[in-house]
């Protein structure tokens, strides 16, 4: 179809007498016709985009699937923009489905992120009118350790329901704050990896400090076998390594830092076990088999 037009646009300034204004304007216009068509063939919507992005990450599904999860809810469509002093592109909403794409031909997890009443946004190719933005990205396992993600961006025009691909930018910048998520992901591991052996390190200090202060009473028994001597010592050793609550509804925390969770609350007057001694932090057992941590400033010794 398009040679047709193409020879006719020829033969018409070819053709004697025909190159005047008239004729030139009917052939620019025929030429012009022939370049828009592979355009118009792009317009259908049930085209599909032959642009995006994908890889295969060496994390485990769980931990993409939170990362993708994080940045599909942050309601910003990253690597576009719609005006030059704002180039943050806000108010995207995540969705459990899309008009654009068919979620039945895909295998795997499908997250959407759509932002509605867009105006020629930047990086799709020759946007020019308001419409959908559409992100949807697909995470699937290929073994324990990999798992494969892919991105692709279009934005739909609301009239002519005109499709155009992201130029790449958008899945991108996508991926960009993915990978920031799984780098969050992975360094919190590491933090609190970090401080159970920490706490593992300090309960093996106590147990070891325990021994030794059991020893010393085993010591002291034999040299001193009367039953006033060993009461002053079990006294002593008690003492030492118990605590009161000195308040009620101190609350027993699940690491030794403000801001960790709150495991129960403790009663006044209710005394604990000292396992692990920090500077600011007790690391203690209560009576009824709970461990925890409680600030030293919130104990005080048994009388």
């Amino acid at each position: 179809m398009q040679r047709t037009l193409l020879k006719n646009a020829l033969a018409r300034i070819s053709s004697p007498g025909s190159l005047n204004t008239a004729a030139l304007r009917r052939a620019a216009s025929a030429f012009l016709l022939i370049l828009s068509l592979p355009l118009l063939a792009f317009s259908d919507k049930s085209a599909s985009p032959t642009q995006g992005f994908a890889m295969d990450l060496p994390n485990s599904e769980a931990d993409v699937l939170a990362a993708v999860q994080a940045v599909a809810d942050d309601h910003i469509i990253h690597g576009t923009y719609v005006y030059e002093r704002e180039k943050i592109l806000n108010e995207a909403i995540t969705e459990k489905s899309s008009s654009y794409f068919d979620s039945r031909k895909a295998d795997g997890h499908i997250f959407y992120k759509v932002r509605r009443d867009a105006l020629a946004p930047r990086n799709f190719k020759n946007s020019s009118d308001i419409g959908v933005i559409t992100v949807r990205y697909i995470v699937r396992s290929t073994s324990n350790a990999v798992t494969h993600l892919e991105i692709v961006a279009v934005f739909v025009e609301d009239g002519t329901q005109r499709v155009h691909i992201s130029n790449s930018t958008v899945e991108t910048s996508e991926f960009a704050e993915i990978q920031k998520q799984l780098t969050s992901i992975q360094r919190d591991r590491q933090i609190a990896t970090g401080i159970q052996e920490k706490k593992d390190r300090e309960a093996e200090e106590a147990a070891a400090l325990a021994r030794q202060k059991a020893e010393e009473i085993a010591q002291s028994q034999a040299k001193d076998s009367s039953l006033q001597a060993l009461e002053r010592r079990a006294d002593e050793l008690q003492h030492a390594l118990e605590v009161r609550i000195a308040k009620p509804n101190i609350e027993l925390k699940a690491a030794p830092f403000r801001g960790a969770a709150t495991l129960r609350k403790l009663t006044a007057d209710s005394d604990v076990l000292v396992e692990v001694l920090t500077t600011y932090w007790y690391g203690v057992e209560t009576s009824d088999g709970y461990r925890g941590w409680v600030r030293r400033d919130e104990v005080v010794p048994l009388p």
